[in-house]
């Protein structure tokens, strides 16, 4: 009783607290930030505070894709929104992106990735998220695995271990009817081989546990993409689910690691957690940073590395004669049984196979709007002086296809526009992995990993739409996921 009534005086408090907010936050905000135009002295434009999340997270990744064109058509080319009560300033131009992540070296991410209380819970402290010398230390301690050299050494496992799932499915009958779900059947794949890259093998019991680990965090990132109370730190005295969530979860991933850490460097394991929690035994590191970076890696990137691999199956599917030619490509790297041209192939970057992969980035890209992160300099974006320390953002959408760089074809699927060129010619034009030394720290493990998942399918079927087919995304998921079925054709040419 005492808890409903602490629970039903806090939702009057809340009201109370929300409607002063809406009616005076917003010109507080405006008065706090002050940013004009330096040729007409118009204020910046700016999306109107809601009370309490602003713009973010729902509206900018949720609902991003719609947002990104509306407030793009109504403010223009440079405008502010409010995650929280941080102003954001968001980027749609190559011009404004080149001057302000021309140092991105220096940038500062956002606290929090400006999400709040529960954000900081789950990864505030992770690699992704900090910055300056806790980042180069924490870069350190955990990125060895995960350079490109590193990497290379992972595609005979990633091979086998998609070989494995396949036949699994084929045995389960999964495949039986001819249909794949790109999200739903593959979900996990990238999970286990990002898994085996930190633990190597693990005992039934261990990848049970991680697997009930992988729906609890799911539940409270939700949670914390919603927003409202738990933004606020005050919201951890409530007696709220989300609390009890968070606090086994916690727990529960602690002592996952901690378990299994002594007994991979007891059997000489050579895998990734060793040389990190020796890291942390160095003091190089603390256990938190730690934990949050390997929650990061395996839990928060599951989401974005499915998204890039489903949409590029949806792509293939819609376009036969880009499969056609990419199983051709494939077909001419496994001739004559050379594993290391197999490996190399997977591995490169100039290949149709690794195109096709960025050409689907390219139209889908993950999320409609990049992480925060501050300039330490003031920026002339537009014709507007933003102050040092403001958070920039980047409409992926925006620059991904609506860029004239791309060209009168800018809306159209064709991975060859990336064969020939420069990598450098694409900095400042496209947006995937990030800018500068800040990029994702996976990147190449993701890119290998997609290669070869994409590769298999293309060998052994042929894919194509479904009459129920759609480009709809699933709704509830921060990352962009198709929300569909696909037609899978068994070869009957041998590989």
């Amino acid at each position: 009783m005492n808890s409903v009534r602490l629970v039903v005086g806090i939702a009057g408090l809340s009201a109370a607290v929300a409607w002063c907010f809406r009616i005076w936050q917003p010109r507080y905000l405006h008065w706090s930030y002050p940013i004009h135009s330096s040729v007409h002295a118009q204020p910046i434009p700016t999306c109107p505070y809601q009370w309490p999340n602003g713009q973010g997270d729902v509206a900018k990744f949720l609902e991003g894709e719609a947002n990104s064109d509306e407030w793009r058509a109504r403010h223009g080319r440079v405008y502010r929104i409010w995650s929280g009560t941080t102003q954001e300033i968001v980027l749609t131009h190559p011009d404004d992106v080149r001057e302000v992540f021309r140092d991105s070296d220096r940038h500062e991410k956002a606290v929090n990735n400006n999400s709040g209380w529960l954000m900081g819970k789950l990864l505030g402290r992770c690699v992704g998220l900090v910055s300056g010398t806790t980042w180069q230390q924490l870069r350190a301690a955990t990125g060895a695995p995960f350079t490109h050299k590193s990497s290379a050494t992972y595609t005979d496992d990633i091979h086998r271990a998609v070989e494995q799932h396949f036949q699994e499915m084929k045995e389960k009958m999964q495949l039986q009817h001819g249909l794949l779900n790109p999200v739903d059947d593959l979900r996990m794949l990238p999970f286990c081989i990002i898994a085996r890259i930190l633990y190597g093998d693990m005992t039934l019991e261990q990848g049970s546990e991680l697997l009930h680990l992988t729906h609890l965090r799911e539940t409270l990132f939700t949670r914390m993409i919603q927003g409202g109370m738990t933004r606020f730190s005050w919201s951890r005295f409530l007696p709220l689910q989300t609390n009890s969530d968070l606090l086994q979860f916690k727990r529960r991933w602690a002592e996952f690691n901690s378990d299994i850490y002594p007994q991979c460097q007891a059997a000489n394991r050579e895998v990734a957690i060793v040389p990190m929690y020796e890291a942390v035994e160095r003091g190089s590191i603390d256990t938190e940073q730690l934990l949050q970076t390997l929650d990061e890696m395996l839990f928060a990137n599951l989401d974005v590395t499915l998204g890039g691999l489903s949409w590029n199956l949806l792509f293939l599917a819609a376009h036969p004669d880009v499969q056609s030619e990419i199983r051709t490509e494939a077909r001419r790297a496994r001739q004559g049984g050379n594993t290391q041209v197999w490996k190399s192939y997977l591995a490169s970057s100039t290949t149709l196979l690794a195109a096709s992969v960025l050409e689907s980035a390219r139209l889908k890209p993950l999320a409609a709007f990049s992480v925060p992160q501050a300039a330490p300099t003031a920026r002339r974006v537009g014709d507007f002086v933003v102050p040092p320390q403001t958070n920039f953002i980047v409409d992926t959408r925006a620059l991904n296809m609506l860029n004239s760089f791309w060209g009168d074809d800018a809306g159209e699927y064709r991975p060859a526009r990336f064969l020939g060129g420069k990598a450098s010619d694409l900095r400042y034009q496209y947006w995937r992995f990030g800018f500068g030394p800040r990029q994702c720290m996976g990147k190449y493990v993701v890119d290998i990993l997609i290669h070869a998942i994409l590769a298999h399918l293309v060998l052994r079927y042929r894919i194509s739409l479904d009459h129920t087919s759609s480009w709809d995304r699933k709704q509830d998921i921060w990352i962009a996921h198709p929300d569909t079925k696909i037609r899978c054709e068994s070869l009957e040419r041998g590989v």
